[in-house]
């Protein structure tokens, strides 16, 4: 038996039991704050997430529900005593809300000596007066906000993750131990995506009793209010931080628009096509360089060059931008959704038959949509088309969302009263516009209005706050998925557990589709340009975008190199295949893959379909000018005398525990002379490939 795993299992149980027994009142509670890169005025900063306002709220709910806590009386009272206090006293990054002497932290946590060779003597460089560690923070009453530490040097906070086998600093661990064992927490709460808990050194998965991230947590029950569109980090923190996730929602996306220049082209554009002049269109050529934007070459004739331009102006004013940042508890107001819910309906949903609401529109204004999306880069009449069907579109979602505000005036009326008092008026609106202007039927679209509305319910419903709450006293968390809301709406109402997905049901058939046809578009382009297709191509996974995609990336890799994946009697993938070349209808790409370490971390099953692609097209005998995985692992075995295995290496990540090339880190912090450093930085922290048997092996060469 594995006895200190066992110890450290009933530890956690039992603290998770005393959540539920102890009095609301009587419950210490510490609630970490986030501060990276630190002196850059980082702190109480988080991905998509007002910090300041959402944790007052929280405070103030704590406070209604019993806990002993004193909350400022504003969100910048409360910024003020955290970040300022007695800050200048001390010389440090903010108020200073406890100290934990250097004797009590060597008795305290003995695995200190194991740091020293990387930091140096107890008590280190930071936070610290050689007698006593500050602990940044502020108590209000048994609530302690507490500030993260830097993970690194001050002059250098990236150290800890460059180093490919290194410990977490002193102050770091002190902090950790001064809540379990002098503020005597009896949880903590991480606030908001993402700390550096989770991304200390140890295993991946499975950790054991030494490992840094169990080492430093202990036995105090973890929660973690996590951005629920980043599934991938958010499987780190609760495999390595061993926590409870509490999904937090992104805030609505709204059209990015045009602005400046580019909108001042799209004004000259539209007065060319009222009147064309030789001078308008040479003004306009001019402003499209000036804004860095191109339609065409400049030899084109002045139709077409605008024609382009026009497409390219399109997409950049319907890009979507997040708007504003999210307050936990508080939901977007429904008529601010209806760019993000026109979005929505903009991709394929099962509600419409497997077609968009743009497609339907377009199906019954007897117009191609597949064809329009083609057409519309170098047709002026297929951009009209389409920007009529989008038009018609999103005016049918603003109706369907309507003015809610106007349905009652009453506060006793919660959101989701009128929401769902107002549907049939709503729907109506909706159906009566899309009758009149591209003579849907009514009552047509009553599945897909369905389907918004339990949308726009379920943002009305945001639980966030009393799910901290819940936790807090020991509930049960529910779980949810985690993605973006057009990708899967299934992720609301937030304030739950987020999970990722099913390993062996990734790629998806439509990732399988759209990789292909985004291997293929990339292909075509190539060849476009240079008139052959390219021997090699270098691809980049990201395990974030992985999951949110279900497995996108992986499939472009796969279709690149003329494989796809198989699947057992259960239906679950279990293996890849070559495409016969015959079938293939061309070369097979040489594809180096590089992955993060959360992809290498969450996607081992998609690692080995990766890795037995690669080495399965280098193994094929297949004539090498069809064959550029042969060509090139041949040559590679001649010119470098090396092991065929070696040689057909193709997937490469961090070493096990490490995470990030951390590349930018070394130029925002101007920490390297030359451009060689850089690459040497790349390849010495992405130059571990998995071998065939599934070990990450050194191999920077």
């Amino acid at each position: 038996p594995l006895v200190p795993e066992i110890r450290s299992l009933s530890s956690r149980v039992e603290r998770f039991l005393r959540l539920k027994e102890k009095a609301a009142a009587d419950k210490q509670i510490a609630i970490i704050l986030f501060n990276f890169p630190p002196n850059l005025g980082n702190a109480g900063t988080a991905a998509f997430l007002n910090v300041f306002e959402s944790l007052h709220r929280l405070l103030l709910e704590m406070k209604a529900a019993g806990y002993t806590v004193d909350v400022p009386e504003t969100t910048e009272a409360l910024r003020e005593q955290l970040l300022e206090g007695n800050r200048l006293i001390y010389g440090t990054d903010g108020n200073v809300g406890g100290v934990l002497p250097i004797e009590d932290y060597r008795k305290l946590f003995p695995a200190y000596t194991e740091m020293e060779p990387f930091w140096g003597d107890a008590p280190g460089e930071i936070l610290n007066d050689r007698k006593n560690f500050q602990i940044l923070g502020c108590r209000l009453g048994n609530i302690f906000i507490a500030q993260q530490p830097s993970f690194g040097y001050e002059r250098d906070p990236m150290r800890l993750l460059m180093a490919k086998d290194a410990t977490p600093n002193h102050a770091f661990a002190a902090f950790y131990t001064w809540l379990e064992h002098s503020f005597e927490a009896d949880a903590v709460v991480h606030f908001g995506t993402h700390g550096a808990l989770e991304f200390m050194p140890g295993k991946q998965v499975g950790l054991s009793a030494s490992c840094w991230p169990k080492r430093l947590i202990g036995s105090l029950p973890n929660f973690y209010c996590y951005s629920v569109n980043n599934p991938s980090e958010g499987a780190i923190a609760r495999r390595r931080g061993l926590a409870t996730l509490i999904s937090y929602l992104a805030p609505p996306l709204e059209q990015a628009g045009l602005y400046k220049e580019l909108r001042k082209l799209h004004d000259l554009i539209a007065a060319w096509r009222a009147n064309p002049s030789e001078e308008l269109a040479l003004e306009i050529r001019e402003l499209a360089t000036l804004a860095d934007i191109e339609g065409g070459s400049v030899e084109e004739p002045d139709e077409s060059f605008i024609t382009r331009l026009n497409a390219e102006l399109y997409q950049i004013e319907e890009r979507m931008i997040p708007l504003g940042l999210h307050v936990m508890g508080e939901a977007p107001p429904p008529d601010s959704l209806t760019d993000h819910l026109a979005l929505i309906a903009s991709h394929a949903r099962p509600e419409l038959d497997g077609k968009s609401l743009p497609e339907a529109i377009a199906g019954h204004l007897n117009k191609n949509f597949r064809n329009l999306e083609q057409e519309m880069l170098h047709e002026r009449e297929a951009q009209e088309a389409w920007h009529e069907i989008a038009a018609i579109s999103h005016e049918a979602i603003r109706r369907f969302t309507g003015r809610l505000q106007e349905h009652s005036s009453s506060h006793s009326v919660t959101m989701k009263q009128r929401l769902e008092g107002s549907l049939p008026v709503r729907i109506s609106e909706a159906d009566r516009y899309l009758q009149e202007k591209a003579g849907m039927k009514p009552q047509e679209l009553q599945r897909f209005w369905n389907f918004l509305q339990r949308i726009m319910v379920n943002l009305a419903d945001n639980p966030e706050l009393q799910a901290v709450l819940n936790a807090l006293d020991g509930r049960y968390t529910l779980p949810s998925p985690g993605n973006d809301l057009v990708r899967n709406p299934e992720i609301v109402p937030t304030g739950r557990n987020i999970h990722s997905l099913d390993p062996y049901a990734m790629p998806s058939p439509a990732a399988v589709t759209a990789g292909g046809r985004s291997a293929e578009a990339l292909l075509d382009a190539y060849r476009t340009e240079n008139g052959d297709f390219p021997r090699s191509i270098a691809l980049v996974l990201w395990g974030t975008d992985n999951l949110k995609s279900e497995g996108e990336g992986v499939a472009q890799a796969l279709a690149l190199l003329g494989a796809r994946t198989t699947t057992d009697e259960l239906g679950k993938i279990a293996d890849v295949e070559l495409i016969a070349l015959k079938e293939l209808g061309r070369p097979r790409i040489d594809t180096v893959i590089t992955i993060s370490g959360i992809f290498r971390d969450l996607l081992s099953v998609q690692i080995r379909l990766l890795d037995r692609a690669a080495r399965m097209a280098a193994a094929a005998d297949e004539p090498p000018e069809m064959n550029f995985v042969r060509l090139h692992v041949l040559e590679e075995m001649q010119e470098r005398n090396c092991s065929f295995e070696e040689a057909s290496n193709r997937v490469y990540s961090n070493a096990p525990g490490s995470y990030g090339a951390n590349v930018n880190h070394l130029v925002e912090s101007s920490s390297w002379e030359d451009e060689q450093e850089l690459a040497d930085a790349f390849t010495s922290r992405k130059g571990f490939a998995v071998t065939s048997a599934g070990e990450w092996l050194e191999c920077p060469d």
